[in-house]
């Protein structure tokens, strides 16, 4: 989309996402690669002449124990992440064809390309023990996100400004069923020991934060071509997993209603203010051009990958 103009006049961009407080963050989430790598190799009878197959199996399998040895040699930023997608058709058969998926992410674009490189050359190294042939499917990437600190704090103004709906004792007793069955996690929650033993749902708006995030979001691009600004509210109780099946009941409660309607009027009252006062946006636009001054936006994205159809 950027490579096509569609952000062409666009002045700037407020991005919100459901979590468990309400927060507005100058920190940033990471960026990362998204590919696929497939191995072709030659089918044979694993019990019956296993000698003439060349396994695109062993291929996948020996370049995860690759990465996981490659683990060793990053910096702490850095994640990897994959899952087999195709690990052939029976155990009786040499799968000729096989396939996983993986993410490399870190806290700078350089970073990302460096390890996803090195991870290229773990998965060449395979190819070559199992005398199979590899390509590249390259699916996308992102940038860190950039978060400008003068619309951080328009937004930190306008959360405290706009109304948000009072929990109901249902909301609560709810909330608290959702914490308590994620176990662990309740008493590992920062923001719930920041706010006390018995506080399930977050009330109020928290000190803005500088915190890094380890997941990822295509909102990262965006806020190297303009500035930029991510916001949170609450949309599920403490101690919810993220990506969990208490994330989902939440969101889909009342809960996760009042959230998303007290989020609306942030944004809706965060225009307002850039509106009638042309020095938020001006003052913006300065922060972004200092910071960008010596790192220009270089998309991800190469140019003969086109968007999926």
């Amino acid at each position: 989309m950027i490579k096509a103009g569609a952000f062409e006049g666009v002045d700037l961009s407020i991005h919100w996402h459901p979590g468990s407080s309400n927060t507005v963050s100058t920190g940033k989430n990471i960026g990362l690669n998204s590919f696929k790598l497939h191995f072709k190799g030659r089918t044979a009878h694993a019990g019956g002449d296993p000698h003439n197959g060349r396994s695109a199996l062993d291929a996948i399998e020996l370049t995860n124990v690759g990465i996981q040895y490659l683990r060793e040699h990053v910096t702490s930023d850095v994640r990897m992440h994959y899952v087999i997608t195709d690990g052939g058709l029976a155990p009786n058969i040499v799968p000729d064809k096989a396939s996983a998926w993986y993410f490399v992410r870190a806290e700078t674009r350089e970073r990302i390309d460096e390890v996803y490189n090195r991870m290229l050359n773990v998965a060449r190294g395979a190819a070559l023990m199992t005398e199979t042939e590899m390509s590249v499917e390259f699916l996308g990437g992102c940038y860190p996100t950039l978060n400008n600190k003068v619309l951080a704090k328009t937004v930190y103004d306008a959360m405290n400004e706009a109304p948000q709906d009072e929990w109901s004792d249902e909301d609560i007793e709810f909330a608290k069923a959702m914490s308590q069955s994620a176990g662990s996690n309740i008493a590992e929650d920062r923001i719930y020991l920041e706010l006390g033993q018995d506080v399930y749902l977050h009330s109020g708006v928290r000190p803005i934060q500088s915190d890094v995030g380890h997941g990822s979001t295509d909102v990262g691009d965006i806020g190297h071509i303009m500035p930029t600004i991510m916001f949170g509210t609450a949309c599920a109780s403490l101690g919810s997993p993220g990506h969990s099946w208490q994330i989902t009941s939440c969101a889909g409660s009342p809960i996760g209603e009042k959230g998303m309607i007290y989020a609306a009027r942030v944004m809706a009252l965060f225009g307002m203010k850039v509106l009638t006062d042309p020095a938020i946006l001006a003052d913006a636009k300065t922060e972004f051009d200092q910071t960008m001054a010596d790192h220009p936006y270089v998309c991800p994205i190469p140019d003969d990958v086109l968007p999926p159809k």
